[in-house]
C-alpha cells in the first residue's frame, strides 16, 4: 500500500477538546493529555524540580474540572465564539479563577496512567497586572490579554523518562492548541545555570541573552517583559499568514 503523503507546510488537523481530553500517544508509550484531577499531586512534584509548583488555585481547578474551560469552548467553537464564552466568564468569575479557565495543563502519561512529565501553561499574570497598573487597563480588559498571550509557566519530565521526547512533545501540543486558538505570542523563562537554549531554539522560540527582556509595543502595550540576570527568557511569535 502505498504512503500516503503529506506536504510540507501543510496545516495540521484542527484540535477538538475531545482529543485534548483523551490525548494522542507519545514517545515511549506515554500519552499526551489534559491534566485530571488524580494527577494533581504527582504533576506538583514535578514542576518542583523545574524551580516551580502548581499555581494554587489552577490546582483547584484541575481537581474541579474547570480548568482551562475556556480554552476547551475554544476549541469546539470558532473564534467569535472563543472570545464570547471567555467575556461571559471573565464577568462571573474573579481575576485568579478567570486566569485559570485560560490555562492548560498537560502531561505524559506512562502505561500505568501516572505522569512521568508535566506542562502549565498559564494565563500571563505580571503582564496583565502590568497592564492595569501601568497602562490603566480596567480588569476585564486586562484580562482579554491572556486570550492572545499565554506563559510557560514550568516543563518538568521524571528523571527516569528523559531523553525520550517527553518535553518536546509535551510543547508541541501546548503550541498546537494556542496557535489554533490564533495566540500571538507563548512565552517564559529558564534560570541560566540549566542550560535550555537549544531545547527552546528548536521549537521555534527566540531565546534572549540572560538578563534581557522584551517589549510589546507589536499588541499596543507600552511595556515589556523583564528578566533578572540570572533569567534567559524564550518567546514565540506566531506568524502572521
Amino acid at each position: 500500500m502505498a504512503k500516503r503523503m503529506i506536504k510540507k507546510g501543510a496545516r495540521q488537523a484542527p484540535l477538538s477538546a475531545d482529543r485534548l481530553r483523551a490525548g494522542w500517544p507519545g514517545p515511549s508509550g506515554t500519552r499526551i493529555r489534559l491534566a485530571q484531577a488524580e494527577d494533581t499531586d504527582k504533576v506538583d512534584a514535578l514542576l518542583t524540580t523545574a524551580g516551580v509548583r502548581i499555581i494554587p488555585v489552577l490546582r483547584s481547578a484541575i481537581e474541579a474540572g474547570t480548568a482551562g474551560s475556556v480554552l476547551l469552548a475554544g476549541l469546539r467553537g470558532t473564534k467569535n465564539t472563543f472570545l464570547t464564552d471567555a467575556a461571559r466568564t471573565f464577568a462571573r468569575l474573579d481575576m485568579a479563577e478567570s486566569m485559570s479557565t485560560i490555562s492548560l495543563t498537560l502531561v505524559a502519561a506512562d502505561g500505568q496512567g501516572q505522569p512521568v512529565g508535566a506542562l502549565s501553561v498559564t494565563a500571563p499574570g505580571t503582564i496583565i497586572e502590568r497592564a492595569m497598573d501601568q497602562a490603566g487597563y480596567e480588569p476585564l480588559r486586562a484580562l482579554t490579554l491572556g486570550l492572545v498571550i499565554a506563559k510557560v509557566h514550568g516543563l518538568a519530565v521524571a528523571e527516569t523518562a528523559r531523553r525520550q521526547g517527553l518535553a518536546s512533545a509535551l510543547l508541541k501540543r501546548a503550541w498546537q492548541v494556542y496557535a489554533q486558538l490564533d495566540y500571538l505570542l507563548l512565552y517564559g523563562s529558564y534560570e541560566t545555570e540549566r542550560e535550555l537554549s537549544a531545547f527552546y531554539a528548536r521549537h521555534g522560540f527566540t531565546v534572549l541573552a540572560p538578563g534581557e527582556g522584551f517589549l510589546l509595543d507589536r499588541i499596543g502595550l507600552p511595556f515589556g517583559v523583564n528578566a533578572g540576570d540570572d533569567q534567559c527568557v524564550f518567546t514565540r511569535w506566531r506568524s502572521r499568514n
